[in-house]
């Protein structure tokens, strides 16, 4: 009689678990409405799509939606996700991941898998439709006409672009320059008739100095003064007149190399100095950006005469054949 009452008691607590069961089953799956898209749906490769899920859900439940990895197709940024409450108390739940692909052809994300969470501690996972781009070619099979390369890219803190061609045809001229005074130097030597050149075809250092700095002119109002290409003209025309008068590279020192090297050559201290304050605020005007006011550039035009002039031969009293010792 005791065994049979226990039987029927196990059974009926059998009975009463499976029924928890199938109801707690039956309350798992919550309803999950799920649109999934590419925007925009074709594009070409390495240009950005955007994968959107929405997910429409009642409000006690949490989605959250696995990152996809999909073959050929890159994710570059994934964004948070938004929710958005409904009239009806639902919530749309919205994420949204950056892509890019890398392949031609049909690319599909395959099935979603979702993961919810209930306020009620119930838990689960759900799959859901996904969504299908398709990349296309941006030239056709039989497209073979050459396109023009893009414009090369600038580089911060690179110095301006005026500068190596500045360099290259000041070079030049220097060479033409010496060529020219040793060509005149060996005729005179030997005596040739008729090779001298008229006055106005003037080729000495000095003379070639002072037309470039007369092809720099005034300074206009600051408004519209391009200070580097200024500043440049000016340290270039100085070192390249410095290099023809005295004989070394002027372009290869820096300030304090020049100065001495200046003084090594029998140039006054102080006029060494003078063309290294000048070089300064050049270096300051065009790698530093530091501009001065139109009649402080103005006066540096000045300066830059004055040490072409300081630094002419003298000729000698008495020097009837014309040769001069620096100053």
């Amino acid at each position: 009689m005791i065994r049979g009452a226990l039987v029927l008691l196990v059974a009926c607590a059998a009975a009463l678990l499976g029924g928890a069961g199938v109801a707690s089953a039956q309350r798992a799956a919550p309803s999950v409405r799920t649109v999934a898209t590419f925007d925009p749906p074709s594009a070409a490769i390495g240009d950005r799509v955007t994968l959107t899920v929405q997910l429409t859900h009642p409000g006690d439940t949490v989605i959250k939606v696995a990152t996809p990895n999909i073959e050929h197709l890159e994710v570059i940024n994934v964004a948070p996700p938004t929710i958005v409450v409904g009239a009806d108390g639902s919530h749309t739940t919205t994420h949204q991941y950056t892509m890019q692909p890398f392949l031609l052809g049909t690319i599909e994300t395959g099935t979603l898998r979702l993961s919810w969470l209930r306020s009620d501690g119930g838990t689960g996972t759900l799959d859901a439709p996904g969504a299908t781009m398709i990349v296309v070619p941006v030239r056709a099979s039989n497209d073979s006409e050459l396109r023009p390369l893009k414009p090369q890219a600038s580089v911060v803190g690179a110095p301006p672009a005026w500068i190596r061609p500045t360099i290259i045809a000041t070079a030049v001229l220097v060479i033409a320059v010496l060529l020219a005074f040793v060509t005149s130097k060996i005729l005179a030597r030997r005596g040739i008739a008729g090779v001298e050149e008229p006055r106005t075809s003037d080729t000495s250092p000095e003379t070639t100095a002072r037309r470039a700095l007369d092809a720099l002119g005034t300074p206009e109002p600051a408004a519209r003064v391009d200070y580097p290409a200024y500043y440049g003209g000016l340290a270039l025309t100085v070192r390249t007149y410095l290099a023809a008068r005295f004989g070394f590279n002027a372009h290869a020192l820096t300030t304090r190399e020049l100065e001495a090297r200046m003084v090594s050559h029998g140039v006054d201290r102080w006029q060494a100095r003078l063309v290294g304050g000048l070089l300064e605020r050049c270096d300051d005007a065009v790698y530093a950006r530091r501009y001065p006011d139109p009649a402080s550039a103005d006066h540096d035009l000045t300066v830059a005469y004055e040490i072409v002039e300081l630094s002419r031969p003298r000729t000698l009293p008495g020097d009837l054949d014309g040769r001069a010792a620096l100053a």
